[in-house]
């Protein structure tokens, strides 16, 4: 593991990044504009973990650091292509406002054990979405916009990098089934749930520019993107519920490896 910094130009994106399924692009940009909260969050709770890891398993620290160090990379660079939609897509600081105070809530009332099972729950969700994106959508990608493209492809390489930490700091200090996959269930609605009211928000603004139509072929390419979707997903998050999941087994394709080595 190690952390990286890409320089990605955003001056010329456009949030409309992947017109081949409008809808996809728009939920990808609904993860994006929670990202500088939650990832800031995700590094508060693993130094609140810290102390208590350093007594039960040292061994896991130095790779805690470094997912701590690519948490902060990914929530900067974020952070300026969200400049971008707010500007392209009015009316998106009411959502932000909205998932910070989440956040915030979570740290200020809820247990490290249940703030570590949320994270673990995030992170169970990105190991499949960089399988998803990096392995299954080769054919969607050559109309996507090059920088947001390659800000999702850094991005979600790197949680499959770090795929391990935050399960095993969970597994560490508080070992068990139940915990782990209530975290899971619980920031999965979450956050499933904010990016789709985004992307209605977003979708809406681009009906009324004229950028996608409502119209037969419309809905029919996001069904057969849907499908593809819920064929690839249904099983690994069948697998994440099972008392024995682990991410360790994974193991890193060639593609993941191609961008990671591009830095």
């Amino acid at each position: 593991m190690q952390a990286r910094l890409p320089e990605i130009d955003f001056s010329n994106a456009s949030a409309f990044w992947f017109p081949a399924v409008p809808e996809f692009g728009h939920r990808m940009n609904g993860g994006s504009l929670l990202l500088p909260y939650l990832e800031p969050y995700l590094i508060r709770v693993m130094k609140q973990a810290r102390p208590k890891l350093a007594e039960v398993a040292p061994e896991l620290l130095p790779d805690l650091d470094i997912f701590n160090r690519q948490e902060a990379n990914h929530y900067k660079l974020h952070a300026a292509y969200n400049k971008v939609m707010r500007a392209q897509y009015p009316g998106l600081e009411p959502f932000e406002a909205e998932i910070k105070a989440d956040f915030q809530r979570f740290l200020d009332e809820e247990s490290l054990e249940w703030n570590l099972a949320y994270c673990e729950g995030f992170e169970s969700t990105g190991l499949i979405s960089s399988e998803f994106f990096l392995q299954q959508i080769d054919d969607l990608h050559e109309s996507a916009d090059p920088a947001v493209r390659e800000l999702w492809a850094w991005h979600l390489a790197e949680e499959f990098e770090h795929r391990n930490v935050c399960h095993d700091v969970l597994h560490a200090l508080y070992p068990g089934w139940a915990r782990r996959v209530n975290g899971f269930r619980f920031c999965g609605q979450h956050l499933f749930g904010f990016s789709d009211r985004v992307r209605a928000h977003m979708l809406a603004r681009d009906r009324e520019e004229g950028r996608i139509r409502d119209d037969e072929a419309q809905r029919e390419a996001f069904e057969a993107f849907q499908a593809r979707e819920h064929r690839f997903q249904g099983p690994r998050v069948a697998g994440v519920l099972l008392p024995w999941y682990s991410p360790h087994p994974r193991v890193m394709q060639a593609p993941t490896r191609q961008v990671l080595a591009s830095y």
